[in-house]
């Protein structure tokens, strides 16, 4: 199926941000991914700003439900040499078997979909023993400080204006509470983003 105006318009914004992305997120995709090998799952990779992250060897497998992004994706993968499958799905509904892939890519994608519970289980069911979800997400500021109290108000604003993406959710709480052996987690401002989505968490699970 076509993607609809709003599918089609949103990855025309995001391609036009990633200039931005790979600038704001540049030295913590060089520390997070630099050793990851084997079977990659990236879940919403989007236009493909982590591809240039990839080491060499990789065999990534993109699970990307808006296809407007899927022309781009497979141009990207190409130009870059990465041996690449790109499928449906989402992150709810991973195509893919129980503990098949050795890594788990996740960025600024929790904020988005509907049951973020549901998707951390999806991608730690496919996750081999030992293997790692790699997350850059944004998230809510602290409870009851003023950058919380106005992302709660501006939420509704940008949900609308980017395909469902929430500023204020506490997706911590979620990795925390996803049953992985270790989890190593740090809260992050990432400079250059606007103020309401300043606010990062990034790290790993180990399944």
């Amino acid at each position: 199926m076509k993607p609809g105006l709003r599918k089609r318009l949103f990855a025309w914004i995001l391609k036009k941000g990633d200039t931005y992305n790979l600038k704001m997120y540049d030295s913590y995709k060089k520390s997070l991914f630099h050793d990851l090998k084997g079977t990659v799952a990236e879940i919403g990779p989007g236009t493909g700003v982590n591809l240039n992250y990839l080491p060499p060897g990789i065999k990534w497998i993109g699970i990307e439900p808006n296809e407007a992004f899927h022309h781009e994706l497979k141009k990207r993968a190409e130009g870059l040499g990465i041996k690449a499958e790109l499928l449906g799905g989402d992150a709810t509904n991973i195509p893919l078997p129980d503990n098949s892939m050795d890594a788990v890519l996740c960025t600024l994608v929790l904020c988005s979909v509907v049951n973020p519970v549901k998707a951390v289980a999806e991608m730690k069911r496919i996750l081999k023993p030992g293997g790692k979800l790699i997350f850059i997400e944004h998230v809510a500021a602290l409870a009851g400080t003023g950058l919380r109290k106005a992302q709660n108000v501006f939420n509704p604003f940008n949900r609308l204006a980017a395909d469902g993406c929430n500023c204020n959710r506490e997706t911590w709480s979620i990795l925390e509470n996803g049953g992985f052996t270790n989890l190593q987690l740090s809260h992050n401002r990432v400079k250059g983003t606007m103020k309401l989505h300043a606010p990062h968490i990034m790290g790993y699970a180990v399944k």
